[in-house]
């Protein structure tokens, strides 16, 4: 006879206990959910502190993106390229970033124009254009929280990303809108969504919000046009959900109204030559080793044009380390990228990256669904062109292994991460977050700020 210590639980007993099981387990994301958000909130301190405290051209060219939007205080429609008043814009390089119509250069050129109404100067009005999109990424994505508690995780993978924010640069901008967009598109009851399902029989305001916020990244950073190939994946990916394509052509159709005038008025006024426009500029302003009809003769500078001069791309990966420098930099690497946090710094980043997308990829990978590997697919297929473009560049036109050129693949993963969330994993990656966060403020802190500022 069985001893009544040993005796079987009942059906009351398991379900008392799985309660228990579900109750324990909400417990543990509620309070890693309370530090991510202090973990935010003290991102967004640090950001604003970065801004106020560093001096000016203590990042990477800053003094040319300042000039740049310096332009825009008082013009409204982009130049032409080699146009008298844009002199001061051209670096040794011979290039202007005002020659590449980049939107986020109008917009510091506004920002400028209110910060002098309220007695700030242009630098300081620049940069705290930057420090408001960060704290209005991190407000919208606590709200979004609300339902998806890893939301609040996102901005906390690396503090690079908090400092492109926290300086004059052509990164930030293009982040936060495809960070929007992404998140948008990835949320089932936002807007869009409802609309693009057929839910929603009339496009909202979130609607023409999205389609305006995709023009306005077709006019950023040429590195983010990668993005734009995902956003069309998702599309594809939406098309069981979405069947209703005239739908997302309406929302293409806004982005275009958006993108258009402003790109085509660039290529009128370069004579739609812009590109050779570009080389001639750089011909007559370069520096003398850096003018493009020097670049493969032995006085030109070393670093350009590595592919003509006969070097391998395995030297440009190994040899030169592009991927070091790349993952440095991606993690954490300030100033003109030249003051770096102690090597266990970057290893414990690499140990956390890969038990993170372990724990996103593997259930898929293993035993996802085929509309879950689309959607894989689409992530990889796309980070595998971030890299690549950013190697490329590299490889052909100048050496710079800048982690901040890979950061479009960071939205791409959230998205990813939202589709396939897995509830069962949800806890272990959330503290593999509030670990990323930890380290990224002892960074930060100490290595940025204790530098910088």
């Amino acid at each position: 006879m069985r001893a009544q210590g040993l005796r079987a639980p009942s059906r009351r007993a398991h379900r008392v206990m799985s309660r228990s099981s579900i109750a324990s387990a909400v417990d543990w994301e509620r309070a890693l959910t309370v530090v991510l958000v202090l973990e935010l909130v003290a991102s967004a301190v640090l950001v604003a502190v970065m801004a106020v405290g560093s001096p000016i051209n203590a990042h990477p060219d800053e003094v040319l993106h300042l000039s740049a939007g310096q332009y825009f205080r008082e013009h409204w429609l982009p130049p032409p390229v080699g146009a008298a008043e844009t002199a001061t814009t051209y670096s040794k390089y011979g290039i202007s970033y005002l020659d590449e119509a980049d939107i986020v250069y109008w917009a510091f050129g506004k920002a400028e124009a209110l910060g002098m109404g309220l007695g700030l100067e242009p630098p300081a009005a620049m940069r705290w254009f930057q420090v408001a999109l960060y704290w209005g990424l991190v407000a919208w994505l606590i709200f979004r929280a609300r339902t998806f508690s890893p939301a609040l995780g996102f901005l906390l993978l690396t503090p690079q990303v908090w400092y492109v924010f926290s300086y004059i640069n052509g990164d930030a901008l293009p982040f936060t809108l495809l960070t929007v967009v992404l998140v948008e598109l990835g949320w089932p009851d936002s807007g869009v969504r409802s609309f693009l399902s057929g839910a929603q029989a009339r496009p909202g305001v979130a609607v023409f919000v999205v389609g305006g916020l995709l023009g306005l990244l077709a006019l950023s950073k040429l590195n983010y046009l990668v993005s734009i190939v995902f956003v069309g994946w998702v599309f594809l990916w939406l098309g069981t959900e979405a069947r209703r394509w005239k739908r997302a052509a309406f929302v293409a159709l806004i982005a275009g109204v958006i993108a258009l005038p402003w790109a085509t008025y660039h290529g009128w006024v370069n004579d739609f030559h812009t590109g050779q426009k570009m080389v001639e500029q750089a011909e007559r302003v370069a520096a003398p080793n850096m003018k493009p009809s020097a670049l493969t003769s032995q006085t030109s500078f070393p670093f350009m044009a590595l592919r003509a001069k006969g070097v391998s791309l395995w030297d440009v990966l190994m040899t030169l380390n592009w991927v070091g420098l790349s993952f440095r930099s991606f993690c954490g690497l300030y100033g003109w990228m030249s003051i770096a946090a102690p090597p266990w710094i970057y290893d414990v980043f690499g140990g956390l990256y890969a038990s993170l997308l372990a724990l996103l990829i593997l259930p898929v990978a293993l035993r996802g669904s085929s509309r879950a590997w689309l959607l894989l697919t689409g992530a990889l297929v796309c980070a595998a062109l971030v890299l690549a473009q950013s190697v490329y560049r590299s490889w052909v036109f100048d050496f710079q292994g800048q982690g901040r050129y890979l950061f479009p693949i960071l939205p791409m993963l959230f998205f990813y991460w939202r589709q396939s969330d897995a509830t069962a994993l949800r806890r272990p990656a959330l503290v593999v977050a509030v670990l990323l966060g930890a380290v990224g403020l002892l960074s930060f802190t100490v290595i940025g700020l204790g530098s910088l500022a």
